[in-house]
């Protein structure tokens, strides 16, 4: 039997990053911003063009 402790949080943290890095460092998750942020803006843009719309026919 070994009487190692276990890895400390911020030694697990640490490996992590080390591993797989940030979600900055991955185009993945860039790419998901990105679009992501494409769509809110379209969705917002689509609201108010409505709203410009409706507002327009009274």
């Amino acid at each position: 039997m070994t009487t190692e402790e276990p890895p400390s949080r911020e030694e697990l943290d640490r490996q992590v990053r080390d591993r797989y890095g940030t979600w900055r460092d991955q185009p993945r998750g860039l790419a998901c911003a990105v679009v992501a942020a494409f769509l809110v803006l379209t969705t917002v843009a689509f609201a108010v063009a409505l709203a410009v719309l409706v507002l327009a026919a009274r």
